[in-house]
């Protein structure tokens, strides 16, 4: 019983990360974007001849390590085919963000945010540089983020860079991890199904056990509060009838009042 609950548990807060259920009750899962070796993906806009920006990342399975921390995505250069070591953080696994890639239309798919503790110049104005320092209102700090698109379609193998430019990092594909997986209960409504799941296995299991181990009892005197839960089924059904007879009593008398041209308020 205490193993079958366990796993329960374990299966749960593993899939829990990989699983976002969005506001309107549908289920997205991350999992099906797995990959096994890392995404990396070139960024070949800014590339300069054998010099790459390599994007690295990977999800809720395997772990993405960027100068000793486990990570959610960094960006590196690229050197003639070798990714150097002095990698930039971009994304770290405890800031994840979920929402839409257009909120208007969350049918179309979802947006995966990661966001990093280091600040950067996010630059508003495009007048030159020279201009942005003379005027420091138009300078303004925000954390680095790589933001990852998952539009609703059939599956591609690879990411894509999108964006790239100031502080955020824009990476799209098409893949079926970004469709609408049908209804479930809320997240927060789940998660109290499941603490009710397990209060009960542990009662009973627990009682259970204790019953047949101290009193070497057997069958439903094993349960705890045996008494209660043999007269249970009769107190449901007393509750049962009490009600019916109820109802009844007060249709009838409402009726009752009608045939005599009147109405009464119950």
């Amino acid at each position: 019983m205490f193993s079958v609950l366990f796993l329960i548990t374990t299966s749960y807060a593993t899939d829990k990360n990989c699983l976002w259920h969005d506001s309107y009750g549908y289920i997205y899962d991350i999992q099906k974007l797995h990959n096994i070796n890392n995404y990396q993906v070139p960024d070949t806009d800014t590339s300069m001849g054998m010099f790459n920006m390599i994007y690295e990342f990977n999800f809720c399975i395997g772990a993405v390590r960027c100068q000793g921390r486990d990570v959610a995505a960094f960006e590196a250069l690229e050197v003639m085919g070798k990714v150097t070591e002095n990698c930039d953080v971009l994304g770290l696994k405890e800031t994840q963000e979920f929402g839409y890639i257009n909120p208007i239309y969350p049918e179309l798919g979802i947006s995966i945010t990661y966001k990093q503790g280091d600040m950067c110049f996010d630059v508003k104005d495009d007048g030159g540089l020279q201009k942005i320092i003379a005027d420091n209102e138009q300078m303004q700090m925000s954390p680095r983020s790589v933001t990852f698109e998952i539009t609703c379609g059939k599956d591609e193998p690879n990411f894509r860079v999108i964006d790239s430019s100031k502080c955020n990092i824009r990476l799209g594909i098409q893949h079926s991890a970004g469709c609408r997986q049908g209804s479930s209960p809320s997240g927060g409504s789940q998660t109290m199904l499941l603490y009710i799941i397990l209060a009960a296995g542990l009662y009973f299991g627990g009682g259970i056990a204790y019953n047949k181990k101290q009193y070497q009892l057997s069958g439903v005197d094993a349960l705890p509060h045996s008494h209660f839960w043999k007269d249970f089924p009769h107190l449901v059904k007393d509750g049962i009838n009490f009600t019916v007879i109820k109802a009844f009593g007060i249709i009838k008398k409402f009726r009752g009042l009608q045939s005599e041209g009147g109405y009464a308020v119950i």
